[in-house]
């Protein structure tokens, strides 16, 4: 907080002697700043309590979030807008887990601790204009991708207490990336277009795909009276659509294909590896303030290709077939203006952890499990997980809410049972490989199978000025 006031502090001295009017004026009859600069942020206090029992087991002691008080959405803002000419700037800083960035702290792989960390959220330019009945704007910097319109447009109320749907489900890398964004208004329909790194405002460009992405939004949002609003929305993104190097997807060069660490071979795959395609379709209602009710799902395709090895070229190339996966998800908020009950679901390929993964293959039932040379019967992936979650909010104010609920994510495997926790007598955690092998040669510490479901209760406050 120290490093945030003297952050702040430095940065109004700085510009002070720059600018020929006050940083932040009065006028009568207009509201404070309204000629200078807007300040502006949101905090986000958080406590958590993970609920372990014996029938689960799950102890976790590793450092995370799950549990105690934590810090998730803290957003500073600064931002000035030049009506005359139709241009805004703005930059938002945001307060988060260093282990969000990098792998050496103690929740990852390494032993460094995990600190609170300074990290830019938006800073970009914007043109505004109007061409008749229409309203336009361009975008180019750091901004919010398209699949977060539910949440500045206050459809999705709830991002304090978790990651809308289709972040939670993986539209995007990140909410926010670099490059350039055009949006369109003509009365009830709108448009949103971007070309971006792809990699998020987190990374550093080409670490994961040497290309653009692409993805746009179309929607339709009827206000049918002063109480009714309702909208659909479909969105589309095509990850490393075009400008890519034809050899990126080479051993060790992305993430396309790591490094086996082996000097004789020299693999490589097309760029089609690195490739996936994403579409979604979102729907809401709004009825006064006490109906807000949300549909929508997504369907992710990750392309395929052959990996050969160019230091073996008359070797056979291992091919990787096209895979896919799905999700659903619904919100419904029920309240008067100071009280809301919010019950959210979402399903989706992949797991344990939220998020969809592109897991079938065009390997089906029942033609998989009769392939030459199969020793075993083979299926294809059923893995998926289902988060539940249920809250209480009290709105204090129009801009202080409060919100007390209860989280769960249960999961299932390739084969489509439910993902178990590996204990042994000691209390060591241990996997299924382990823990089959013990039926058939003698083990030291016995181990124990226990259903796996993550639980937890929150307690969540927000709080924007």
């Amino acid at each position: 907080m120290k490093f945030f006031l003297r952050f702040l502090l430095t940065f109004l001295f700085l510009i002070y002697p720059l600018l020929s009017e006050e940083v932040i004026t009065t006028k009568k009859e207009e509201p404070d700043g309204y000629y200078g600069l807007k300040l502006g942020a949101i905090i986000t206090p958080t406590a958590s309590i993970r609920i372990r029992d014996k029938a689960s087991n799950t102890t976790d002691l590793s450092p995370s979030d799950k549990s105690g008080f934590s810090m998730p959405w803290t957003l500073f803002s600064i931002s000035k807008e030049w009506d005359e000419m139709g241009i805004k700037a703005e930059f938002w800083g945001e307060i988060l887990r260093n282990d969000a960035l990098t792998n050496d702290t103690q929740a990852g792989t390494g032993n460094k601790s995990n600190p609170y960390v300074f990290l830019v959220r938006r800073a970009n330019l914007t043109k505004s204009f109007e061409l008749g009945n229409s309203k336009h704007q361009i975008q180019f910097g750091m901004f919010e991708l398209p699949h977060m319109f539910s949440v500045w447009s206050g459809n999705y109320d709830w991002r304090y207490f978790d990651k809308s749907p289709l972040e939670s489900l993986g539209f995007a890398r990140d909410p926010v990336d670099l490059g350039i964004n055009y949006m369109f208004r003509w009365k009830s329909f709108s448009v949103q277009t971007a070309v971006v790194n792809g990699e998020g405002y987190r990374n550093v460009q080409n670490t994961t795909n040497t290309g653009y992405d692409v993805m746009g939004k179309i929607g339709w949002d009827p206000t049918w009276s002063d109480h009714l609003k309702t909208g659909i929305h479909l969105l589309g993104r095509a990850s490393n659509a075009f400008g890519y190097a034809s050899d990126e997807c080479r051993e060790g060069r992305t993430k396309c294909l790591p490094e086996d660490g082996n000097p004789n071979t020299r693999r490589q795959g097309p760029v089609s590896l690195n490739q996936e395609q994403v579409v979604a379709l979102e729907s809401h209602l709004l009825w006064k303030e006490t109906i807000n009710l949300g549909l929508g799902g997504m369907f992710k395709k990750q392309l395929g290709g052959t990996i050969v090895d160019r230091m073996n070229p008359n070797q056979a190339g291992t091919m990787i077939p096209e895979s896919t996966g799905r999700g659903a998800y619904v919100w419904l908020g029920i309240g008067n203006g100071i009280i809301r009950l919010v019950a959210r679901g979402e399903m989706a390929t992949g797991g344990p952890n939220p998020g969809l993964v592109a897991t079938e293959t065009v390997e089906r039932e029942p033609w998989v499990r009769f392939q030459p040379g199969s020793l075993e019967p083979r299926y294809s992936d059923q893995s998926y997980y289902r988060l539940r979650q249920l809250f209480a909010e009290w709105i204090f104010t129009p801009t202080t809410r409060f919100a007390l609920g209860y989280t769960e994510v249960r999961s299932f495997d390739t084969k489509g049972d439910p993902n178990k926790w590996y204990v042994d007598s000691t209390g060591d955690a241990s996997n299924r490989v382990e823990y089959i092998e013990q039926f058939s040669k003698p083990v030291t510490f016995p181990i124990s199978e226990y259903g796996r479901l993550d639980r937890s209760l929150v307690l969540k406050a927000t709080a924007s000025f």
